[in-house]
């Protein structure tokens, strides 16, 4: 007969093994849980950042697409344009668990694209002072020769550091939804509310905000992300100002001394950059003349002394008029780094770092004016980083490899 106490000893152990065996059980069923969890989340990241290449492969500006990947998560990925430039969103999710992605995307600089372009006239380019020109060069003509203006003769031993060729062999055009762009292609669907003096961040996952206003707007808040700010009359950034990547849309655009930040600015009559402006990586300048000029002044952007734009700039015109043709004024020391594109007159005494394309150029020395000259100007394709990536304003950016500038991510 079995005593008392080795049956309770027993039933003891028994339990003992039971409470083991389901401690085991529980650790290993856990385990496998965070393991699955794990699994999926990371199918999630895996999958949330493919659905940003379908966008940019399989999506058209202004549409959308619905994916379903080999794991089973469900990607809706939409495509618009925040500028100049590209905006990708998609939401990948699996049951309860979701992650939210945005790209802002530009297209790769192409090596094929020249220094300089001028498009008119017929002697060619004429370069004095310390000049520095690198990279391809296309002038009337295939014509460059040393000049002798403002008391300068050319410094430099040889004329350009790259090939020059004649204008006429050259077919790099503006792309056609740039040749008249309108406020449209910036706002497209959203609604407009009034202007709000605050400070304002919005995701590039979110709706975005609209504001719009008939009187001048005077800019001293902290503005970042998807914020569109419009006035029928003017915008005034102020140094004390915060903006970055928001849209900027007036007639005139004055953005003051001292000023630092990130914006897109559209213009149809000026954009004026005071002294030691820094705009910085990715900023753009557009400006589309829709009338000619009803006062002496030609319709114009201006980059005061110090000042750097870190993008790109545009100017357009739909009433050309050769009398007074927009103009790009970029003073000394300025920098203005990416495409500039200009159908008129660009007057440089500062840097362009990536590619200048325009009509003609003006020089101002010694009391008089010179076309197609340039007076202690540098042009270089060279001194640009490889990793920059530039507005899709050329026809060759069709082609272009498209590269992300920056990513938004929420879980």
């Amino acid at each position: 007969m079995i005593r008392a106490s080795a049956i309770s000893y027993a039933i003891v152990f028994a339990l003992f093994i039971g409470l083991l065996a389901s401690s085991v059980f529980f650790i290993f069923s856990t385990q496998k849980r965070i393991e699955i969890h794990h699994t999926g989340q990371e199918h999630l990241l895996l999958d949330s950042r493919q659905a940003i290449q379908l966008g940019l492969q399989k999506v058209k500006v202004n549409d959308s697409l619905r994916f379903i990947h080999l794991s089973g998560d469900t990607s809706l990925i939409r495509k618009s344009l925040w500028g100049s430039y590209l905006l990708i969103t998609s939401k990948t999710y699996k049951n309860q668990r979701s992650i939210t992605r945005s790209a802002l995307i530009g297209s790769e600089f192409e090596e094929s694209i020249p220094s300089l372009v001028i498009r008119n006239g017929s002697d060619g380019l004429k370069i004095g002072g310390e000049t520095f020109i690198e990279g391809d060069v296309y002038v009337p003509n295939k014509r460059v020769d040393r000049s002798y203006i403002g008391g300068k003769n050319y410094t430099n031993p040889e004329l350009i550091s790259g090939k020059v060729e004649d204008v006429k062999e050259l077919h790099l055009n503006l792309s056609k939804s740039f040749e008249n762009i309108s406020t449209v292609y910036f706002t497209g669907n959203m609604t407009s509310k009034p202007f709000e003096p605050k400070d304002t961040t919005v995701s590039f996952l979110e709706e975005g905000i609209y504001y719009q206003s008939l009187e001048a707007i005077p800019i001293t808040q902290k503005l970042q992300g998807k914020i569109i700010i419009q006035s029928f009359d003017s915008l005034v950034v102020y140094p004390q100002a915060r903006l970055k990547n928001v849209i900027l849309i007036a007639p005139k655009i004055y953005i003051k001394q001292g000023f630092t930040g990130s914006l897109q600015a559209y213009a149809s009559e000026r954009i004026l950059l005071e002294d030691s402006v820094t705009l910085s990586y990715p900023s753009t300048l557009i400006m589309n003349e829709k009338t000619a000029s009803s006062t002496y002044e030609p319709h114009s952007v201006y980059l005061g002394h110090n000042t750097s734009v870190l993008g790109g700039i545009l100017l357009t015109t739909q009433q050309y008029d050769f009398r007074k043709q927009p103009k790009l004024t970029i003073q000394k020391d300025a920098v203005a780094a990416g495409i500039i594109f200009n159908c008129g007159i660009t007057e440089t005494y500062g840097a362009i770092i990536g590619s200048l394309n325009t009509s003609e150029t003006l020089t101002l020395a010694g009391g008089g004016s010179y076309t197609n000259h340039l007076l202690d100007a540098i042009i270089s394709t060279k001194r640009l980083p490889k990793e920059f990536i530039c507005p899709a304003w050329l026809e060759i950016s069709d082609h272009s490899r498209k590269k992300i500038i920056s990513c938004e991510l929420e879980s």
